[in-house]
């Protein structure tokens, strides 16, 4: 969230239905949303992102808490959303249409610098989901490129602390064992 204003404000001004204020939320999230999300299904990240602000819009007015609270609950969503589709593609059997034309489409307001930094924190996703199970992969996601702590991120994998804590050290040990190289002894 920015710095230069206060997220209660905010919130308060988002759950009244004003514009800027809803835009300020969207913009500081939704970016990490996506990383996320195209983490876990790349295919249906961007329609599942317009879920989780859907749901967003519809329970705003009712929801309490801080920045790191928001973030959480939306996380929650999305992670929610992921599962229901996976439940039901898996009842379909059926495979998503290819969108590789999108994937080429820059965006009207993206800077050169703003789509360069995007690329690197997408390829370092890619590299994590790569490299780490999925569990590990989830963790990392959530901590790191959600921004969320360990008890929002048990709660939103319905997972204890210890075991989120657990799962984020052994990822980092294995990502680092991965590209740390290991010192050369010369006797």
């Amino acid at each position: 969230m920015a710095q230069q204003r206060d997220f209660g404000a905010v919130l308060d001004e988002a759950k009244a239905g004003e514009q800027w204020a809803v835009a300020i939320l969207f913009n500081d999230l939704q970016p990490r949303l996506l990383r996320y999300l195209r983490s876990r299904n790349r295919d249906l990240a961007d329609d599942i992102a317009a879920d989780v602000w859907e749901a967003i819009a519809r329970g705003i007015r009712d929801f309490e808490g801080d920045d790191s609270d928001f973030r959480g609950w939306a996380f929650t969503i999305a992670r929610r959303r992921l599962i229901d589709h996976h439940r039901r593609a898996e009842r379909r059997k059926t495979d998503p249409t290819d969108d590789e034309r999108f994937n080429e489409l820059a965006a009207i307001e993206t800077t050169d610098i703003d789509a360069i930094e995007r690329l690197s924190a997408q390829e370092a996703v890619a590299i994590i989901t790569a490299t780490l199970s999925e569990d590990q992969a989830e963790v990392v996601l959530l901590r790191v490129v959600a921004g969320l702590d360990t008890s929002l991120v048990a709660d939103v994998m319905g997972r204890s602390e210890t075991w989120v804590r657990v799962t984020q050290h052994r990822a980092m040990k294995r990502l680092a064992d991965r590209f740390v190289p290991e010192p050369s002894s010369t006797l």
